[in-house]
């Protein structure tokens, strides 16, 4: 094995041209489900910066190679010894099982990569090299069409509890609800903490949730803050507020400048509801929005989604739209549609009884 007196530099994920900011993690909703599973938090992390080195819109390219210091970094250690590289790259290597809301009662059990090259240089660091399934390919390189959360790699990768990885991506998964309530039995049964140590409230909050809140506050931008619901004398649910910080904002998402000047435009504000991920202009003109716009101001309200992260019937007809674009890419995948304005305009019809 390679020997060294001192750790040379370890690059901090700033590879490629971009800054830490810049990393985006687009993870299909299905694999949120792979925190059920016994995967640990190393092997989740690995997962993540895979996900964040692909183009989740070309398929062909599967093989990620991770730069020298990378995996060292990645589990804030200098130094890592084979046998445990290799127990955890080998469970990556295995079938886990995801839950897939698009098979109604069902799940999907999969091997997520086939093939991982590990190796040293000479300042003794590894490099991997990662290679997914075919299989897999549906969970990550179909984002666009099954629905994904996207999140900063700089979240989670300098975290060091499970349970506060796991509370991150769920939390971010329901930001849109800004203040929430989960059953208390459910929320344990989230995090895994279903043993009978933790049937006292007070123990479950000191031991997880406040280590969580703490671990997220300083390591994250996720700023929440969580208090207990009684029936009776026990703590049966907890309600959850996150704070929404322009800050926060992400490339590609809307910003709350955009939102509040949204009702001067609406023709282009809706434009954006039918922009394919990673594209700058909308799919559709200016004249095809103003002809959907003109059904979709017939359709009813209780049609429309309610929970959108800002209130207003503008963004919820945007939301509308977003959901009606995604429905039709998710159609185009089982068979192609030659003429998707006239598809997309067929599906607001129907809702608006036009057809």
């Amino acid at each position: 094995m390679p020997r060294r007196r001192k750790l040379p530099p370890i690059p901090a994920f700033t590879d490629g041209g971009k800054s830490p900011e810049s990393h985006l993690i687009q993870k299909a909703n299905p694999l949120l489900s792979l925190s059920e599973t016994d995967m640990t938090l190393p092997e989740l992390k690995i997962l993540d910066v895979y996900l964040d080195r692909i183009d989740s819109h070309n398929g062909d390219n599967r093989t990620v190679q991770f730069e020298k210091g990378a995996i060292e970094d990645m589990l804030g250690v200098s130094r890592i010894l084979k046998p445990d590289l290799e127990k955890r790259l080998r469970h990556l290597a295995q079938v886990v099982k995801v839950e897939d809301d698009t098979k109604p009662k069902g799940f999907k059990l999969v091997s997520l990569f086939e093939e991982i090259d590990a190796w040293q240089d000479d300042d003794g660091l590894w490099q991997i090299s990662l290679t997914c399934t075919n299989r897999a390919r549906e969970y990550i390189f179909n984002v666009d069409n099954i629905g994904y959360l996207r999140y900063r790699l700089k979240n989670v990768i300098s975290l060091t509890s499970r349970y506060s990885y796991v509370l991150y991506l769920w939390l971010e998964h329901n930001r849109f609800r800004r203040s929430w309530e989960i059953e208390l039995a459910d929320l344990k049964a989230l995090l895994r903490c279903t043993s009978d140590s933790y049937n006292q409230f007070k123990v479950f909050n000191d031991r997880i949730l406040k280590r969580c809140q703490k671990e997220l506050l300083e390591k994250t931008d996720c700023r929440f803050t969580y208090e207990p619901i009684k029936r009776g004398r026990s703590v049966k649910a907890v309600r959850f507020m996150v704070e929404t910080l322009p800050t926060l904002e992400l490339p590609g998402q809307l910003s709350m400048d955009d939102m509040a000047a949204a009702p001067d435009d609406q023709i282009e504000f809706l434009r954006g509801a039918c922009t394919p991920i990673g594209a700058s202009e909308s799919e559709f003109s200016r004249a095809e929005i103003e002809q959907l716009f003109e059904v979709l101001v017939t359709v009813d309200d209780c049609k429309l989604p309610e929970n959108v992260p800002m209130g207003g019937i503008e963004f919820r007809r945007y939301h509308y739209l977003s959901e009606r674009y995604a429905a039709m890419n998710r159609a185009h995948e089982k068979k192609p549609i030659k003429y998707r304005f006239a598809y997309m305009l067929k599906l607001v019809k129907a809702d608006a009884g036009t057809t």
